[in-house]
């Protein structure tokens, strides 16, 4: 019976990242503009975004602050402290998905730019990207349901999900060929 439902799950994962791959495909067709330098830097820029967001976020969850305020607040500040924390943790979590989302759409456009384009690595990739989209709307729900207190552990595996994920899309902006990115003037022509 676990046997079908993981198959059944497995499957399901499988179909939803093909439509979202074939939807992708889709739209690069329309958007067929060459990668410019300043894509490159946007994707620098997002980057290090995303790293520097990921480090910060602890403190949202930071247990001390719920132990301080259940010790000292009345009943209406801690129900507000509770309320403003998990907004700011569910506004953090979308935030973060957004910004992984575009790090992944950046990276299938400048994965044809590479020195030494490998299929595993590309598959590493997918597969750190994969591990935190899962994670991530799970931590999303959990965070919904039971607050940000509840979900720290499930949130510091997303956090390091997403952080790893960053880690291995930085050794693809290394491996960019400059030479090989438009510079931006010339998409401005066509």
């Amino acid at each position: 019976m676990i046997g079908l439902v993981l198959i059944l799950l497995l499957g399901a994962l499988i179909l939803t990242f093909a439509v979202r791959l074939l939807l992708q495909s889709l739209q690069a067709k329309i958007d067929s503009r060459p990668v410019t330098v300043d894509d490159f830097s946007k994707a620098r820029e997002a980057l290090d975004s995303a790293l520097v967001a990921a480090a910060a976020v602890n403190r949202i969850f930071s247990s001390e602050d719920m132990e301080f305020i259940s010790r000292s607040a009345p009943n209406d500040a801690r129900r507000l402290f509770l309320k403003e924390r998990k907004l700011l943790a569910l506004q953090w979590l979308r935030l973060m998905q957004k910004q992984v989302a575009q790090l992944m759409d950046l990276h299938l456009r400048l994965a044809g730019h590479t020195y030494d384009p490998s299929p595993g690595f590309e598959l590493r990739l997918t597969a750190k990207y994969l591990a935190f989209a899962v994670f991530s709307y799970i931590v999303l729900f959990l965070l919904w349901v039971r607050g940000p207190f509840k979900a720290t552990r499930g949130t510091a595996y997303t956090i390091r999900a997403a952080e790893s994920f960053c880690s291995v899309f930085s050794l693809r902006l290394e491996r960019i060929n400059p030479a090989r990115l438009s510079s931006g003037r010339e998409s401005l022509v066509h």
